[in-house]
Order: C-alpha cells, then sequence, then structure tokens
C-alpha cells in the first residue's frame, strides 16, 4: 500500500469501491479536453476557498495514470490508461470565526470510459457541494467529510486484483476466487486479520457489480 500521493500511477483512495473497466459508461454532459477538465477542477477548487478563480495552488495534486510532462501535467494527446481513474487531493481552508481550519480532502471517479470525463465530473461534484453551501443547510465541514483524505490509506489494489480475477471476471469465478482465497486467508485457518478483512471487502464490492 503507498503512503505518498502521487500524480501517476494513481493514488486511490481505499475507502471508496472501485468501477469495474466493464462497467464504466459515457456521462450525459459534454466531454472535455483534458485541459480544460483539469482547469475547470483548480477554479472550483479555489472559489470552494475564497481564492480568485486563476489563483495557482501547489497543494493541489491530480492522481491519474495519465503520462506526465516534467511540470507534471499531462500530456492532451494521449492513448487511454488501462485505468480510467482520477482522484484529486487538495486542501479545504475552512473559516471558523475568522480561523482557518485546514483539512485533507479527496474527490474522486472511475465511473466513465475517459479520464477527462472522470476529472470533469470531479469537478461538477464540487460546484454542486458549493451550491448547497449557498443554500445555507450545510456547512463546508459536513459537505466535505466523506471526503477526507487519509494519504497513508490511498493506493490500495482493486477488488479485481485482491480476489486474483480479471475485472470482467462472471459472478461464478468471483464467489469461487472468493471461497478458495477465504480459506487460505481466514485467521481461524491462520490467516491474517488485514488481508482476510481487506479480502471480504473487494467481495462486496465485486458482488455489487458483477454481471
Amino acid at each position: 500500500m503507498m503512503s505518498e500521493i502521487t500524480r501517476n500511477p494513481l493514488c486511490w483512495p481505499d475507502s471508496v469501491p472501485r468501477t469495474a473497466p466493464y462497467a464504466r459508461g459515457n456521462p450525459q454532459f459534454k466531454q472535455r479536453t483534458l485541459f480544460d477538465a483539469a482547469s475547470f477542477v483548480l477554479m472550483e477548487i479555489n472559489r470552494l476557498n475564497g481564492r480568485y478563480w486563476n489563483h495557482k495552488d501547489d497543494g493541489v495534486i491530480i492522481s491519474s495514470n495519465l503520462r506526465l510532462k516534467q511540470d507534471g501535467t499531462p500530456y492532451s494527446q494521449q492513448i487511454e490508461p488501462a485505468d480510467t481513474g482520477i482522484a484529486v487531493y487538495f486542501t479545504l481552508r475552512i473559516n471558523r470565526n475568522g480561523r482557518i481550519i485546514e483539512r485533507p480532502i479527496v474527490m474522486s471517479c472511475d465511473k466513465w470510459r475517459l479520464t477527462s470525463d472522470n476529472l470533469y465530473a470531479i469537478g461538477k461534484d464540487i460546484e454542486a457541494q458549493r451550491a448547497r453551501l449557498r443554500w445555507g443547510c450545510t456547512n463546508y465541514e459536513q459537505s466535505f467529510r466523506g471526503y477526507l483524505a487519509i494519504p497513508e490509506k490511498c493506493g490500495g489494489p482493486s477488488w479485481w486484483a485482491v480476489l486474483e480475477v480479471e475485472s470482467d471476471a462472471p459472478r461464478a469465478q468471483i464467489d469461487f476466487a472468493y471461497k478458495r482465497l477465504a480459506k487460505k486467508y481466514h485467521p481461524d485457518a491462520g490467516g491474517d486479520d488485514v488481508r482476510f478483512n481487506q479480502l471480504k471487502e473487494a467481495y462486496e464490492q465485486a458482488s455489487a457489480q458483477a454481471k
């Protein structure tokens, strides 16, 4: 499990279930280029933090499997990686009675086939959270509680890697793999508690998507 948040490879938050590649689709919104999607996300983060839309926030990390230039930005024209998921790490600034409180945040998306669509969707999510805040029915800490980032808990394997199956494996194969590995890693059989719990979580995620 990686502890460092990297721009490449993708550092996916462990607490967020993965979408299998075969289950990814195409969104209803208009497709954007990687540059436009990234610019939109950065603009929304600045607005969220009460800054000018074009403020340069060096603390924002867009993590993906895209090939990057030397300056850390992705090449605009490249073949889509096998895993098109995106995770955006940034610091949320909360003004609590004139005192600035900072919280590490991660927002992720792998529902769509294109990385640019997943990145743009994160920007739309931030935009939606800002709209909720404007209505006054919640506050910053409540709105982003589910997005708190724990750096030492990111970059874990996908459910199909844990179960040692292909991402499009049928339900019968997933069930068989789980039973086989459960016998091996069950604590009563001398297995490892952490590995067994990881296996159970992977099976739950797989069961929700299995064909």
